[in-house]
């Protein structure tokens, strides 16, 4: 039971230990010059490090990440630990101790390149859910207001151009390839950015609106508000407003979209002609919210 126990209270301390030797391993290497190994503390290090490479978190990380580079280091571990023991069973601790040390420093030195790689690549993949959205989102805009002017040729090609890019930077992340699908996302989003500001910039509607009934007109004017709580919520990610102002910017999109909920009652009513009255007020609201965000949008 002593034996147990004392197994028990060893592994339990392993990770302080493995930590200690991991951040000061040069410490370790100059302290074992200076001071002479003895056998029976040497044995305990073989039993700690021994379950490093084999059992540890450490040990396990290497297992599941399939890289090759740090597979073959954790056999190497595991080989020296081995030669550490024969050199122990003939009291060569001197042997043993430094095999004990390299063993020790490959495995840490695998493992904390694979976490740092495991903590890069999920910050790439938050990106890329972030940016995916946004140029989904941002793209949705786009062809809204390209249905508010006379759709050119350049226009279409343009939103095609957008879409292979989406479609390219999927494929991309698919196959694990998050850097180059982020890269891809990146240059699609200013594309789409650039191509609405162009739109809208110092130019007013030119295409001729004809609708059939006030339901018809509803619609669109509904769908109008949409594309601008898309680009409040997109001028306001992409350049980040005083605090001061944001408050007062939330302050008139809830403003808005209280009114929004009104023309949408009224619609269900029947009464689109109120309804047109109200959304169009929401959505004016919504303008000097974008207005004030920064972004420059006519009415």
């Amino acid at each position: 039971m002593k034996t147990h126990g004392l197994t028990i209270r060893c592994l339990a301390l392993l990770p302080c230990l493995l930590v200690a030797m991991s951040n000061s391993a040069p410490a370790v290497s100059q302290s074992a010059q200076r001071v002479p190994v003895e056998q029976v503390s040497t044995e305990q290090k073989a039993f700690f490090v021994e379950n490093l490479v084999t059992r540890s978190v450490s040990a396990q990380t290497i297992e599941r990440s399939g890289d090759e580079e740090a597979m073959r280091k954790l056999v190497e571990a595991r080989s020296l630990v081995e030669l550490a023991k024969a050199d122990l069973k003939k009291s060569r601790a001197e042997d043993a101790n430094q095999k004990l040390d390299e063993a020790l420093r490959l495995v840490n030195t695998e493992a904390r390149r694979l976490s740092q790689a495991e903590v890069k690549g999920e910050r790439q993949k938050e990106e890329y859910k972030r940016r995916h959205h946004a140029v989904r989102t941002f793209l949705a805009a786009y062809e809204r207001v390209a249905q508010d002017k006379q759709l050119s040729t350049g226009s279409t090609v343009q939103m095609a151009q957008i879409r292979e890019l989406i479609g390219t930077a999927e494929g991309l992340a698919q196959d694990g390839h998050m850097n180059d699908a982020n890269d891809t996302l990146e240059t699609a989003y200013h594309m789409a950015r650039g191509d609405i500001r162009e739109m809208r910039d110092g130019k007013t509607l030119t295409r001729s609106l004809d609708f059939t009934s006030p339901e018809e007109e509803y619609r669109y004017e509904h769908d109008r508000n949409d594309s601008h709580i898309m680009l409040l919520q997109f001028a306001i990610n992409e350049k980040p407003p005083p605090a001061s102002r944001l408050v007062r910017i939330d302050q008139m999109r809830e403003e808005a979209m209280a009114i929004r909920g009104k023309a949408e009652a009224n619609a269900s009513s029947g009464e689109h002609v109120a309804a047109i009255e109200a959304i169009a007020r929401s959505t004016d609201t919504l303008l000097k919210a974008i207005r004030m965000s920064g972004v420059w949008v006519p009415g």
